[in-house]
């Protein structure tokens, strides 16, 4: 492996060393928020909340953009098209309760950026074909409603730079334009002039070369046409509304930097192709390396592309830290908490790491149909330890309580996160047990009483959750990048799971003036430690050598 703390990384820039890492040529999660790929941890329209979307594009080129929305049990896709920014565009959307209950969600915009297929102006619902199926691969064997598209989490990814000069052999024009102008606003790919139009000047253009109307030139026959690798600079975020109540919940989505570093190659699919994927990382022929931080110390991961692993790697946690209130009749706290690469995981017969079917957490789940997933779920541990706001500290150990309601699985012991979109809610069990949460409005939270020693309730502190066992870990390649589990030295083990998320929290007054109700809101990221230690592997098992990842 690469030795990479800040000071080796300070002294090899002044020394001009050529072998300096650089951030930008390997998978990291940028701290700045711009990214080739955006995780939105969350979407909810239960409870009278709506999810107010939106991505910026913040350079000078035509980005084309894959946007899914996954449901929160398993990440099954329900929604899924192409979008294509012009130069310095923003794109806004709003997901929307479309009849409450067991109805689907449904996506609206009045934005005029391109989209493929068109977004009708009265919306477009969200589908459960990847989930209530009649094949393996098309039913988890979890719920078949329309239910469990009403929350979820949301994934964009750059494909590329829709750019007419790239390639070049063949300039595909229309009519009217080509397809870099046709996504433009105004139709100029040099900038949009001064009274120029502020809409794309032919979205239809797109739409007709995916549907194979162009003729041999057109994208349904050739992908990369006028499109090169995916350069970077989107950011984007969301607000969860809740119009009724007054609240109003805003984050900024997860910028994945680095993701695909294959300039000559784009990653162009047609609407609705499952790819590309968080599976589709690569920094340069058949690797997909990874960088993070770990106590100031920069540490570099070496694997294979078309896995998850590396996005996984910049995830993952083995604790998160947040804080909660829950006074009765005040305030209430839930925690999201997300695994974006989970069911790419737990669906392949060999990238399980590191959510580990050793756990004793879960049974092997397998219901015969060959997937892990099952109406249970796919559940890992957890420990909570919360503390008031007196230092006072209480511990939940595993297998003495469990979340209310329990899983349907009688196998599952102690605390547990068993979905991809987690919600977790505290001191609600009247609320949970009634069929949603109180504030997200969750139909698959989970609650988790706060008590005392003597069953008194905290209800105010924070709160460290422990995130997976000694069967939780991702293990990189190594310096020899074969994946050979026998004689690889020095290659760095990640505990934990890869994560990320959120805690909301409302407070309500009932008295703010005479006749008036006031709410108030309030939204944190997930604070968060890693705990990573370089190992020798000999025969597939994993031991310290007493070094610091690196």
């Amino acid at each position: 492996m690469k030795k990479n703390s800040l000071t080796t990384a300070v002294v090899a820039g002044v020394a001009g060393a050529a072998g300096l890492v650089n951030v930008a040529t390997a998978v990291n999660l940028n701290p700045d928020g711009l990214g080739q790929v955006l995780i939105y941890p969350y979407y909810t329209v239960n409870g009278g909340n709506a999810t107010l979307i939106s991505v910026v594009n913040t350079v000078d080129e035509v980005k084309a953009v894959k946007v899914r929305f996954l449901e929160a049990k398993n990440s099954r896709e329900v929604l899924d098209f192409n979008l294509y920014l012009s130069p310095f565009d923003v794109w806004t959307a709003a997901v929307t309760d479309n009849g409450g209950g067991t109805t689907a969600a449904r996506l609206f915009t009045s934005d005029t950026s391109c989209t493929v297929p068109t977004i009708p102006a009265g919306g477009v619902d969200f589908r459960n074909f990847a989930y209530a199926g009649n094949t393996p691969a098309t039913n988890d064997d979890a719920e078949n409603d329309l239910g469990r598209t009403r929350e979820g989490h949301i994934e964009m990814i750059e494909m590329g730079v829709v750019d007419e000069d790239w390639d070049d052999p063949i300039e595909m024009i229309s009519a009217v334009t080509g397809f870099e102008a046709a996504a433009t606003h105004g139709g100029d790919p040099d900038g949009v002039g001064v009274g120029a139009p502020a809409v794309p000047a032919n979205c239809q253009l797109l739409v007709n070369s995916w549907a194979n109307n162009l003729g041999a030139n057109d994208w349904a026959s050739n992908p990369d046409l006028d499109v090169r690798g995916p350069t970077g600079g989107l950011f984007g975020g969301a607000i969860i509304v809740n119009v009724a109540n007054g609240t109003a919940f805003s984050y900024n989505a997860d910028a994945i930097d680095g993701f695909y570093l294959l300039g000559d190659g784009s990653l162009h699919t047609n609407p609705g192709n499952l790819q590309p994927s968080l599976l589709s990382a690569a920094t340069a022929a058949g690797e997909a390396d990874s960088i993070i931080f770990d106590n100031g110390a920069l540490i570099t991961l070496d694997f294979a592309s078309g896995r998850p692993d590396a996005v996984s790697s910049i995830f993952m946690h083995d604790n998160i830290y947040n804080e909660y209130s829950t006074v009765d009749g005040f305030s209430d706290t839930e925690w999201v908490v997300t695994f974006p690469t989970k069911r790419l995981h737990i669906e392949s017969t060999d990238a399980l790491a590191p959510f580990s079917t050793v756990s004793p957490s879960h049974d092997d789940n397998d219901s015969g149909d060959g997937f892990l997933f099952d109406v249970s779920g796919f559940c890992e541990p957890i420990n909570v330890t919360y503390f008031d706001r007196e230092e006072q500290e209480t511990g939940v150990a595993p297998g003495t309580v469990d979340f209310s309601p329990p899983p349907p699985s009688q196998d599952i012991v102690g605390l547990s996160l068993c979905w991809e979109a987690n919600v977790i809610t505290w001191n609600q069990n009247a609320e949970v047990t009634a069929g949603n949460s109180a504030i997200l409005g969750s139909r698959f939270a989970r609650n988790i009483d706060l008590l005392d020693i003597d069953n008194a309730v905290f209800t105010e502190g924070w709160i460290a959750m422990a995130i997976g066992d000694q069967f939780n870990y991702l293990l990189d390649l190594g310096v020899s990048g074969a994946g050979d589990d026998t004689g690889v030295e020095a290659r760095n083990q990640l505990f934990g799971l890869p994560l990320t998320g959120f805690s909301v929290s409302n407070f309500t007054n009932a008295n703010a003036s005479p006749g008036v109700l006031a709410n108030y809101s309030t939204i944190s990221k997930h604070r968060a430690s890693r705990d990573s230690q370089s190992v020798t592997v000999t025969g597939g098992v994993p031991t310290p050598t007493g070094n610091p990842a690196s």
